[in-house]
């Protein structure tokens, strides 16, 4: 895959498309848009391009899914799945840019346990980073060589092989505060849909403690 960097070349924006300590907001943010006056509507209802708001992430299980769209937030699995599972998962949770034209940025954990990830992708169409961040690009400036839900199985493998799956991977000890005896941390993942609008996803690998 090709990374994008933290910073954009030439850029001096105070939000990076990069900066993985921040969250995109879910919606389309369309609010600005001019929408008739239906005869029924009063004039001190809320405009109909306030419901296409954007909307702020939020923590709470109900309160927290997408107003304005079927699928999405955020789910964590095990170290080990099947790939028929995985892509099943995507198709569930809206996962896809049509064809290949993304940006990847990727981000490692300094410390694992504080930040509770490993190592993580932002996966952002162009349309996402014109809109969200006003930087355009043309097509061929983010071609990548596989589509979407390839790449993000892709990650899962090279994490499996980079950290190993069982419970006594050397790799991961100590990653959750585990003492390597009674505590052994095992590889897991998290995927998080942060915009399914403008098609803004992400996924990490983590670790979870495995008592004995």
């Amino acid at each position: 895959m090709d990374l994008s960097p933290r910073v954009w070349p030439g850029d001096q924006r105070e939000v990076q498309p990069g900066n993985l300590d921040l969250f995109t907001p879910m919606g389309s943010g369309l609010s600005g848009a001019v929408f008739p006056i239906r005869p029924w509507e009063s004039l001190d209802r809320p405009s109909p391009g306030q419901y296409y708001a954007y909307q702020e992430p939020s923590a709470h299980p109900l309160k927290g899914a997408p107003a304005t769209e079927p699928s999405g937030g955020c789910v964590y699995f095990g170290g080990t799945p099947r790939r028929e599972d995985f892509l099943t998962l995507l198709r569930l949770m809206g996962v896809w840019i049509h064809g290949s034209n993304y940006l990847v940025f990727a981000e490692q954990a300094q410390d694992p346990q504080d930040e509770r990830y490993l190592v993580q992708l932002r996966v952002m169409s162009r349309f996402a980073l014109g809109h969200l961040f006003k930087i355009k690009i043309g097509d061929d400036e983010c071609r990548q060589g596989l589509e979407l839900p390839e790449l993000l199985w892709r990650f899962v493998e090279d994490q499996q092989e980079f950290w190993g799956t069982g419970m006594n991977a050397p790799n991961l000890r100590g990653a959750m505060g585990g003492d390597g005896d009674y505590a052994k941390e095992e590889l897991c993942f998290g995927l998080l849909v942060e915009n399914a609008y403008w098609r803004v996803f992400r996924i990490w690998s983590r670790a979870w403690l495995v008592t004995k």
